[in-house]
C-alpha cells in the first residue's frame, strides 16, 4: 500500500511521489524512463559508430568484468568503446583517462608506449650520472621506493 500522492514505479518498483510520473497513468517514474532513454541511444551510437552488435558492448564489459583493459580501474561513466583509427577494428574498452589521454597522447603507437615503461624503468639520469638524484632535500615521497634507494637503506 503507497501513501497519498506516491506510486509504485513498475520498473524499479521504488514508492514515487505523483510529480515523478508523466500524466495520472504512468506507470514508470522519470528517473527509469531517463536511464531507458540514455541505455537505448547509447546502444544506438555504439552499433551506428562502431558497429558492434546489440548486446555485443555488454558483452565486453562483461569480458572486462566492467574494467578498463590498460589501468584495470573502474569508473562511474561507462567506458569507452577503443578502436583502431586506420583500420577501424575495435581493440576493447578503456575509461575516458586511458582512451583520451594515454593512447591520445602516444598516437597508439605501440612502440611509443614501450619506450616510455622502458624509460620509466630505467631512468636516464641516474644512468648518465650514476647516481639518482632527488627533487628537494627528501630523497623519499610518500610510499615511494626504488631499489637503489632500498639498497642505500640497507647498507
Amino acid at each position: 500500500m503507497t501513501r497519498k500522492g506516491y506510486r509504485r514505479c513498475a520498473r524499479c518498483e521504488r514508492n514515487r511521489a505523483e510529480r515523478f510520473f508523466a500524466g495520472k497513468r504512468g506507470r514508470i517514474c522519470a528517473t527509469c524512463k531517463r536511464k531507458s532513454r540514455s541505455q537505448a541511444s547509447h546502444a544506438a551510437r555504439v552499433q551506428a559508430v562502431y558497429g558492434l552488435g546489440p548486446g555485443e558492448y555488454d558483452a565486453l564489459v562483461a569480458g572486462q568484468q566492467g574494467r578498463c583493459a590498460i589501468c584495470d580501474g573502474t569508473r562511474r561513466q561507462r567506458l569507452s568503446v577503443d578502436h583502431d583509427h586506420r583500420s577501424g577494428v575495435v581493440r576493447g574498452l578503456l575509461c575516458r583517462r586511458c582512451n583520451g589521454r594515454l593512447l591520445t597522447a602516444a598516437r597508439d603507437d605501440p612502440a611509443l608506449l614501450r619506450r616510455a615503461a622502458d624509460y620509466l624503468d630505467s631512468h636516464p639520469a641516474t644512468r648518465i650520472l650514476g647516481r639518482e638524484v632527488y627533487v628537494g632535500s627528501a630523497p623519499m615521497k610518500r610510499g615511494y621506493t626504488s631499489p637503489a634507494l632500498d639498497k642505500r637503506i640497507a647498507d
